[in-house]
């Protein structure tokens, strides 16, 4: 199944529908996309409060003319995003030209002098002089430090790199003083850093397998580490998976590839103007600052901004990694693809596997399979902390983060024993012998809707901070009428059905190719 942005969710469903005959799974599908609709239209109407908003921090602009109404744009990664590729744009076709004429008439050392060059002329552009110097010293500084230890060494070493770049980040702090960077600049290189140190600590324990410590693997890793494509914002791409795909044999650019590459960008331009467009409606990041407006919203108007912010965080990584993965290919670069969409998904495990598939499996590769396979009976959960500790520490700590984390962490753990006690004979025994397979169905989903709205409200403390996921604990869960409650937790059935189904439908195609 590709992977589309949220709504084009309802077109993969109705192909289930179809295959699967199944009046129950219409009812499902038909229900939870109704309680989709009615709960952003709900949040809609809320957003009447900005009509005559004094906007004192530039959380609008005037927006497109032809609608006549004003757009959020107070979403600081996507404005900054948005600001960053209209630069690169002319930048990232002149790294594409010299690399396939570098690729027919040289080697992969050229390649990757050229990779470092394309990327550290882009940034003393955008960044200058002193911004470029701080993206090439911090992997060749790591390189220095780590590559003669143990992987255990390396590891605390990178982790208390982790807390200098924190510090780094801190908002018209002294590095951002020193620099002389506006708020823009400061944010896209400290976020450069972020993604930098992920690829370093890649290289780092790769290396160490493979023993590699020549001048050639060093000159790989700042190719790795400042790759273009995706050196701003992702997606992460290990390190042996970079050098594998350099390392293939050149292909040409022929009719199919461009056409595929044309395609997928208008694909991905296409989520852009569109989630641009969404945003003259719905105010769904501008509201986020104001926590007295959602405090008073209704539970359905709750649901909608809680529905939208998973669906604007959905769409910005669709695009962005969408349209990141597609310049990769152009370099036949092997990258993740973009994330599948929220309103199919319902566990916890399925959320961290297809959202952010390279962070994912750089934590299974380098933190979980190693740690699990070093402490026995424990080591599945220890693991999995350690993994979303590492998360933690990544994304900066902070309240919300800490929450965010710690609810994935304890909604993992909790699934991660329901799995254990399904595999058991006996659960098998006395399931098969009290339950058809349709009520199997349902009683797993029974079980998963207390753990989807434990991962939608972790995620919304993730998305709007401490004092909207509060909000939202305290108004629906804690404060919540039954009625109230009964409601949600029906349509969370709904859409664990639903997930259950594209889940199916998936491997029977997969099983068919």
């Amino acid at each position: 199944m590709q992977n589309k942005s949220g709504f084009l969710y309802i077109m993969n469903l109705t192909a289930i529908m179809k295959f699967s005959n199944n009046y129950e799974s219409y009812f499902y599908f038909l229900a939870w996309s109704c309680a989709i609709s009615y709960s952003v239209y709900e949040f809609y109407l809320s957003n009447n409060y900005f009509d005559n908003y004094y906007d004192a921090y530039n959380d609008f602009d005037r927006g497109w003319t032809w609608i006549g109404k004003k757009r959020d744009i107070s979403d600081q990664e996507w404005r900054a995003w948005l600001a960053l590729v209209n630069k690169l744009i002319s930048y990232i076709f002149i790294h594409h030209f010299f690399s396939q004429i570098i690729k027919v008439n040289s080697n992969n050392m050229i390649l990757c002098c050229w990779y470092i060059l394309s990327s550290t002329a882009f940034l003393y552009y955008y960044i200058g002089l002193l911004g470029a110097l701080c993206a090439l010293l911090q992997p060749s500084l790591l390189h220095i430090i780590t590559y003669k230890y143990s992987k255990n060494v390396a590891w605390l070493i990178h982790v208390s790199f982790l807390f200098v770049i924190h510090i780094l980040k801190i908002p018209n702090g002294i590095f951002q003083s020193w620099l002389g960077f506006d708020d823009e600049q400061h944010y896209i290189l400290t976020l450069t850093m972020c993604w930098i140190h992920l690829r370093s600590i890649s290289h780092n324990m790769d290396s160490i397998d493979d023993k590699l410590l020549n001048s050639n693997n060093f000159i790989q890793k700042l190719a790795y580490c400042l790759y273009l494509p995706t050196l701003f914002s992702g997606p992460l791409i290990l390190y042996h998976e970079f050098v594998e795909s350099i390392n293939q044999p050149h292909q040409y650019w022929n009719y199919q590839k461009l056409q595929t590459f044309v395609l997928n960008l208008i694909r991905y331009m296409f989520w852009l103007y569109f989630t641009e467009l969404l945003l003259h409606f719905i105010y769904v990041n501008a509201i986020q600052y104001h926590p007295q407006i959602v405090q008073n919203l209704n539970p359905w108007a709750l649901y909608g901004l809680g529905y939208c912010m998973g669906q604007f965080f959905l769409n910005k990584y669709v695009v962005i990694y969408g349209i990141s993965k597609t310049l990769c290919n152009l370099d036949n670069v092997k990258a993740p693809p973009p994330p599948k969409c929220i309103a199919r998904i319902h566990l916890y495990s399925d959320m961290w596997k297809h959202f952010d598939r390279g962070l994912y499996k750089f934590l299974i590769k380098y933190i979980y399979i190693p740690v699990q396979k070093s402490n026995g009976c424990f080591g599945k959960l220890f693991a999995s902390f350690l993994c979303f500790a590492f998360v933690l520490i990544w994304h900066g700590i902070q309240v919300n983060i800490f929450i965010w984390s710690l609810f994935n962490f304890i909604g993992i753990a909790i699934e991660s024993i329901g799995v254990s006690i399904g595999k058991s004979k006996q659960y098998h025994k006395m399931q098969n012998m009290y339950l058809s397979p349709k009520n199997i169905k349902r009683f797993h989903c029974i079980l998963a809707s207390p753990l989807l709205a434990m991962s939608a409200i972790s995620n919304f403390y993730f998305f709007g901070g401490p004092l909207i996921g509060n909000i939202f604990t305290y108004n629906i869960i804690l404060y919540g009428s039954w009625k109230t409650l009964f409601i949600l937790f029906f349509f969370l059935y709904c859409c664990c059905q639903v997930s259950v189904d594209v889940k199916n439908w998936e491997l029977k195609v997969r099983s068919l190719t």
